[in-house]
C-alpha cells in the first residue's frame, strides 16, 4: 500500500495493551520508557520483540526483563523476546502485522559531531539497518500504527532522514520532530537529541526540522517554555550513591595520579553534587577523560558552592588527586532514568557497563515522548 500524508489506515488493536518491536534495542531503555507512558493509559506492553547485535546488551536486556526469551528463532510465537541479530538480516515475514509500534534509536556514528567524526551520513556501512527497515516498512502490508526514533542531533538535515521521510510520506504516515533534552525535565544532563514521533494517520503535520534550527524544542503536549532556569533542575547530589560504592569500586572509579600532571588535565570537566548540569555521557566514557565522553564528580565535602556559581581553582590540578572519580554505573542509571534495580550480569566489565549506558536514551524522556504519541491509545482501543 502507496498512500500519500495524512491518509487513515488503521489495524485493529489487542483491547489489553500495544504490541511493540524494538530496533536497535540496547538495554531495554526504549522499552522502559514505552512501559511508562502506557501506565497513563492504563494499559501494558502485551507483546515486546527486541532485535540487537550486541551480546553484552542482549545479556543485560534477558537479565532485567525476566519476560524477554532470547532466541535465534525466527517464529512469531513467542510475544517477549530478545534476538541477536542484525536488523537488515530480518525479513518482511517476521515483521508484518507483528506490532502496533516499532521504536528505534539507530547508529548514531554516521550523523555524530563528535571530534574525529567521519559523518558519511548514508554512505555509513551503520547505516545499513535503517536503510533495511525504510525497506521493509515499504513492503509490508500490515504496517505498524505508531513509530518512534531517537537519535543524536546531527541527524537533522542528514541524506539519511530524508530518505526516511520519503519512506513515511509514501506510506501513509504524519510525523512530528524534536530536539529534547533531559534538563527540560528537570535531570541535571546536557543531552540533546532527536526524536521523532509518527502516525499512520492524518494527525501530524509533517513539518521538518531544517539542519540550520537546532534550538531545543517545546516538550511536546506542553505548554512552550523557553527559559529552563538551572534552579528548576534537580542537583547532581539527588542521584549520587556515593554511600553504597565499595572500597574496590571506590578505587575503579578514581581518576589516576598521573592524569593530574598532564597539561591538559586544567580541562577536564569537573562537577561537584551542588551542580545542576553535567555534560553528556558517551559510550567512551568508560575509556576516555573528555568533555566529550562526560563529567567527572568532585569528592569535597568542604565545598558549600557549586563549580558553577564558584569556579575550580585551576592553577594547579595536582591539588585534586584522589578528589576526582568518575561517576558510577548505577549513578549514570539514575541520571538516564532506569529503574534501580536494574542490574548487569557479573560478567560484564566497568568499561562495557559505561558503553552500554552511553549508547541508552534517557528513559524519562522517552516516556513523555512516547505519552504525547499513545495518548489516544484508550479511543483508539473503544473504537476497535
Amino acid at each position: 500500500m502507496d498512500s500519500k500524508c495524512g491518509s487513515e489506515s488503521f489495524t485493529s488493536l489487542d483491547p489489553k495493551g500495544v504490541r511493540m518491536i524494538e530496533f536497535f534495542s540496547g538495554i531495554g531503555g526504549m522499552r522502559y520508557g514505552v512501559e511508562q507512558a502506557l501506565r497513563f493509559e492504563n494499559a501494558v506492553l502485551v507483546g515486546c520483540k527486541a532485535y540487537e547485535i550486541s551480546l553484552y546488551a542482549n545479556k543485560t536486556y534477558a537479565c532485567n526483563f525476566q519476560d524477554a526469551i532470547v532466541t535465534s528463532s525466527k517464529s512469531k510465537s513467542e510475544p517477549f523476546s530478545v534476538q541477536t541479530k542484525l536488523v537488515e538480516q530480518l525479513k518482511a515475514k517476521d515483521l508484518d502485522g507483528a506490532a502496533d509500534l516499532w521504536t528505534m534509536s539507530p547508529p548514531c556514528q554516521p550523523f555524530t559531531t563528535t571530534r574525529n567524526a567521519k559523518q558519511k551520513d548514508s554512505d555509513d556501512e551503520r547505516c545499513k539497518g535503517f536503510k533495511a527497515i525504510i525497506e521493509l516498512l515499504r513492503t509490508i502490508e500490515d504496517k505498524p500504527r505508531w513509530i518512534m526514533v531517537e537519535n543524536v542531533k546531527g541527524f537533522v538535515g542528514s541524506h539519511m532522514l530524508s530518505l526516511w521521510h520519503e519512506c513515511l510520506h509514501d506510506c501513509g504516515y504524519t510525523y512530528e520532530e524534536y530536539l529534547l533534552s533531559p534538563t527540560q525535565l528537570k535531570i541535571p544532563n546536557h543531552r540533546t537529541r532527536y526524536y521523532m514521533i509518527c502516525e499512520r494517520s492524518n494527525r501530524f503535520q509533517c513539518r521538518t526540522r531544517h539542519k540550520e534550527d537546532l534550538n531545543v524544542s517545546p516538550l511536546p503536549g506542553c505548554i512552550p517554555d523557553s527559559e529552563f532556569a538551572d534552579k528548576k533542575v534537580r542537583p547532581i547530589s539527588f542521584y549520587l550513591n556515593t554511600n553504597e560504592i565499595g572500597t574496590k569500586e571506590f578505587e575503579d572509579l578514581k581518576i589516576p595520579d598521573c592524569v593530574f600532571e598532564k597539561k591538559w588535565a586544567k580541562q577536564l570537566p569537573v562537577v561537584s553534587p551542588l551542580d545542576r548540569a553535567t555534560h553528556c555521557f558517551t559510550a567512551a566514557y568508560g575509556r576516555q577523560i573528555h568533555r566529550a565522553t562526560g563529567s567527572l564528580l568532585l569528592m569535597d565535602s568542604s565545598r558549600a558552592t557549586s563549580i558553577a556559581d564558584t569556579p575550580l581553582d585551576r592553577t594547579d590540578m595536582t591539588q585534586y588527586k584522589s578528589k576526582l572519580r568518575r561517576f558510577s554505573p548505577r549513578e549514570l542509571l539514575r541520571i538516564f532514568c532506569f529503574p534501580d534495580d536494574l542490574k548487569f550480569p557479573d560478567d560484564i566489565s566497568l568499561e562495557h557497563q559505561y558503553k552500554l549506558i552511553g549508547n541508552s536514551v534517557n528513559v524519562c524522556v522517552i516516556s513523555h515522548v512516547a505519552s504525547f504519541l499513545l495518548k489516544d491509545f484508550t479511543t483508539l482501543k473503544a473504537m476497535n
